[in-house]
């Protein structure tokens, strides 16, 4: 319970204002970007899926019983509802995002007594990071995003559960956990941390022992539920998303990568210049006298110290599997948004950091030099500068890529719509194209037209292929294997690799090889990349269809 009221338990006006207005100036630059790498599946598939609900009760990811994430889904699709394809708009509201995210970091410091100003500092230290404002930028990290703000929440509830408030903040507490799941499964980390406060409080104080412990197991049962309900949907209670590597394999290497990376990723060291480096190394010296400073009243910072470690450090198992599969250091030598792809993976670890320190900068405040305070809290304003000052300019780069990127998209999304395209079954082959290095083979063409395409309905049936593996097709849920021809579905073991349907939308997974078909042949359009846009050619001119396909 509460010894005394927290300071300031209502936020002032002036913290939130400053905290909005520099994530807009530092990322404002980003709106101008356009779209890359997944977020072609992603915007196509929540155009044809036409409602979210079956994406709660239905496998929804192109490779079968890997990931669950409904609610990050259902956000994008209401985006979609919201703003089309415009991606200026979709680009403010992740900005918005994590602006609340920042906020909720904010509030859940304040209500551990965090006083204003180490609060004010330590949230934009995670608001201004290069590797937070990464995945700001880039619409396929919304699961991070929405995760992180239902896991900062959940905490703000459980803080308010262990200070004495009814049963109403223990609900809340599992409703955002509950939703954080459903939005990536980092989501896990508030169960986690809200127990690492309980727990706590159950050791500091045995009279709330209980209370402790049925919030606990509380909190136990809302992930053996989601748990339940993943298994439920996937068919398994493992992941898919691994392949062929054994899921306790692939957790113990990305385990591995994720704690040798993640120096890089939250210092940002590597990319950070002169003055940056020497301002974050004084301050980490600076800051070792911190936690001789006063203990203040009715404050655990044991508690909260654990809250934050526990946010930075259990990303490392959760992502384990995303990491062994495709993460890399942080170096110099990538483009801005490969490095905003890959900073997804320490979003919330990050937050964590700055819970800690904001204790740290709290602590300097009291202590018996009157000045270490103030001083400590002029490097770090030096640190935010420095932050800042890089995070614009990757915002800057991200969209002067994302736009070089994308103009091969938008030019094919043109030619589809000169074209004369043909009657069931229509195919169209794109040809030439070298794809641009942040989207490897992981952009088909048939994601990019239906994805941009004003005219949904018209491009739905047709399959888009290209010079390069096309993994899977999203088609209307109304599709079956006669549309395909002359291609036939994906086998695997002697069988057709079932095809997903998720409301009104299918992913469909063909074999590369088309069967000879001289009228199939003759009714295939093609569209070669010329270097500006895509010229219609014959048959003869073409590429061999067979390079197309799924394999």
């Amino acid at each position: 319970m509460r010894s005394t009221p927290p300071p300031a338990s209502r936020a002032r006006f002036w913290p939130v204002a400053l905290i909005v207005a520099a994530i807009v100036f530092v990322l404002a630059p980003g709106v101008h970007g356009d779209w890359g790498r997944d977020d072609y599946f992603q915007l196509a598939f929540v155009r044809l899926v036409g409602s979210p609900w079956p994406l709660f009760a239905h496998d929804h990811f192109p490779v079968p019983g890997s990931v669950f994430r409904p609610l990050g889904f259902a956000s994008m699709w209401l985006g979609v509802h919201l703003f089309g394809n415009d991606y200026a708009a979709h680009a403010w509201s992740d900005l918005a995002l994590h602006a609340a995210v920042a906020l909720a970091l904010f509030t859940l410091l304040r209500r551990l007594r965090i006083a204003p100003w180490p609060a004010v500092l330590a949230t934009l230290a995670f608001a201004l990071h290069p590797a937070a404002t990464g995945p700001a930028l880039w619409w396929s990290a919304r699961f991070d995003l929405l995760a992180s703000l239902f896991v900062l929440l959940a905490l703000v509830a459980a803080v308010e559960y262990r200070d004495g408030g009814g049963r109403g903040w223990l609900a809340a507490t599992l409703l955002a956990a509950l939703a954080a799941m459903l939005s990536k499964e980092i989501g896990l980390v508030a169960v986690a941390a809200a127990g690492a406060l309980w727990l706590r409080q159950a050791a500091a104080v045995p009279a709330q022992r209980r209370r402790a412990a049925v919030a606990c197991v509380a909190a136990a049962l809302c992930a053996a539920a989601y748990f339940g309900w993943r298994a439920r949907v996937l068919g398994t209670a493992a992941s898919g998303i691994t392949g062929t590597t054994p899921l306790d394999e692939a957790i113990l290497a990305g385990v591995g990568t994720w704690l040798h990376q993640a120096p890089g990723y939250l210092t940002f060291w590597p990319r950070l210049d002169g003055y940056a480096r020497g301002v974050l190394v004084v301050l980490v010296l600076a800051s070792l006298p911190a936690p001789r400073g006063a203990r203040l009243p009715g404050r655990d910072d044991v508690a909260i110290v654990a809250c934050g470690l526990v946010l930075l450090v259990s990303p490392a198992l959760l992502q384990a599997p995303v990491a062994a599969l495709n993460a890399h250091a942080l170096g110099t030598g990538e483009s801005a948004i490969e490095a905003a792809m890959q900073s997804r993976l320490y979003y919330l670890g990050i937050a964590g950091g700055a819970i800690v320190l904001a204790t740290v900068l709290d602590r300097a405040s009291r202590t018996r030099i009157a000045a270490y305070g103030p001083l400590l809290g002029v490097i770090a304003v030096g640190v935010l500068v420095a932050f800042g000052a890089n995070a614009r300019r990757g915002a800057q780069a991200f969209a002067e890529g994302s736009v070089r990127n994308a103009a091969v998209a938008h030019a094919a999304v043109g030619a589809v719509d000169a074209l004369a395209l043909p009657p069931a079954p229509c195919h169209v082959m794109f040809l030439g194209i070298e794809p641009a290095p942040e989207w490897g083979v992981f952009v088909s063409m048939d994601s990019v037209v239906k994805a941009l395409d004003a005219d949904l309905a018209r491009v739905a049936p047709c399959w888009f292929h290209a010079n390069y593996p096309t993994w899977f097709f999203l088609m209307p849920a109304s599709v079956d294997a006669s549309a395909a021809l002359p291609y036939h579905p994906l086998q695997a073991d002697g069988r057709d690799v079932p095809w997903l349907r998720v409301g009104g939308a299918t992913i469909a997974y063909l074999d590369a090889q088309a069967a000879s078909d001289a009228d199939a042949d003759k009714r295939m359009r093609y569209l070669r990349w010329n270097g500006r846009g895509f010229d219609e050619v014959g048959a003869d001119l073409a590429a061999p269809p067979a390079v197309s396909g799924v394999r």
